[in-house]
């Protein structure tokens, strides 16, 4: 694996390819980060600065390097550390608001769209268009997708209403791709001084389909080792029972019946103050859609990490990439399809490998909860039947 540092104009520079250890980790959902381990020597202390771009012949993400430790240990060995993130982070220094004549507490940028268009709206409006500064323009950003293949797997095509309080791009990109598992990168076209961000959803890319070619993770295949499952519900809800100054609404969770009962309830308390709107109607679709936002937000997680054997057929970025669905099939036997939430790539002194983080898919099916229209309720369906019986 080799690095790059990266001129003003994104271009390389120079290469380092002599470190102790490197690891190089991108996500679909949030900002990748990394950790170079080097000899202290004056050319690397010289090279390496708060603030300076990296890049590697193995990703399309770029770092900016936040630290660097020059350290000696007690038998005189120095050593170099640099830490730092993917650019993605940098849109913590970015205000997600949609004026700034309107400061009043309590007043929210308001949108209407699919959460894929909304998402990128955010984007486009502050840090390409510059809305609330032209100085918040982010350098050479284009948008749209044009070094990936085009996903198959469609994006949520709900309308849903989103309003933002005064916070952050990142923390407003990261946390309506989260409730929507939606995904978004800004990438380096390579050496052309350009920058592209998009919002994607990933392909299909297990059995049950015959676009792509499968992509089957297993023990058994031998094309992963050194494997750790993790399940846990230690924050899960699958019931919300949103309160509002106009009304209540009792929200169940995508994929959970509407009669969950005992110890298998567990109910999540939302507190919407900010819902006033005195028609019923969109009173309720708004409980609604805030009630499957908060239990988004709680789901069951089950994870799985494990490293690529080097003889494995698949390789990153050719046979699949993060967001994509991949089929996993564990020492037992059992079948999931996930989600590639992750990938981490090191090198050090045993060499180099890949890991990949797999999620369990949680992505919207029409006809489930999160794909009727937000702007519905039963009575105007002229419905009278429960969702457990309808």
């Amino acid at each position: 694996m080799e690095l790059y540092t990266l001129d003003s104009l994104l271009r390389r520079e120079t290469v380092v390819d002599k470190f102790e250890s490197l690891i190089w980790t991108e996500r679909y959902v949030s900002a990748g980060d990394f950790e170079l381990v080097l000899h202290s020597t004056p050319e690397y202390r010289r090279l390496f600065s708060a603030g300076m771009k990296l890049a590697s012949n193995v990703s399309h993400r770029v770092m900016k390097v936040r630290t660097v430790e020059d350290s000696t240990d007690e038998d005189g060995k120095a050593t170099l550390k640099i830490k730092g993130y993917s650019l993605e982070k940098e849109l913590e220094d970015r205000v997600a608001f949609g004026a700034l004549v309107d400061t009043t507490t309590g007043s929210k940028w308001e949108m209407t769209g699919t959460p894929g268009n909304i998402a990128r709206k955010i984007f486009h409006d502050i840090c390409v268009t510059g809305i609330l500064s032209a100085q918040d323009i982010i350098p050479f950003i284009h948008e749209g997708n044009v070094l990936f293949l085009d996903d198959t797997i469609a994006e949520p095509s709900d309308t849903v209403t989103v309003a933002i309080e005064h916070t952050t791009v990142y923390k407003a990109l990261s946390d309506l791709c989260s409730m929507y598992d939606l995904g978004y990168r800004l990438v380096r076209n390579f050496d052309t001084s350009q920058l592209y961000f998009d919002v994607y959803a990933g392909s299909d890319r297990t059995t049950q389909q015959t676009t792509l070619p499968a992509v089957v993770f297993s023990p058994a295949l031998g094309n992963l080792q050194n494997t750790t499952e993790l399940t846990t519900i230690e924050n899960y809800k699958n019931v919300a029972y949103v309160f509002s100054p106009v009304g209540y609404q009792i929200v169940t969770a995508d994929g959970v019946d509407a009669g969950v009962e005992g110890f298998e309830r567990h109910v999540l308390l939302v507190k919407a103050d900010d819902i006033t709107d005195t028609n019923p109607s969109v009173a309720n679709a708004l409980m609604i859609q805030r009630g499957k936002e908060e239990l988004a937000k709680n789901r069951q997680l089950s994870a799985f990490d494990g490293e690529l054997n080097h003889n494995t057929e698949y390789k990153y970025g050719t046979d699949y990439n993060l967001g994509d669905l991949v089929e996993l099939r564990n020492v037992d036997g059992v079948t999931s399809n996930m989600r590639v939430t992750e990938q981490i790539f090191v090198a050090d002194k045993e060499g180099e490998r890949s890991y990949p983080t797999l999620a369990i898919n949680l992505f919207i099916n029409p006809g489930s909860w999160l794909a009727w229209d937000y702007n519905q309720v039963w009575e105007d369906l002229g419905l009278t039947d429960y969702w457990a019986t309808a």
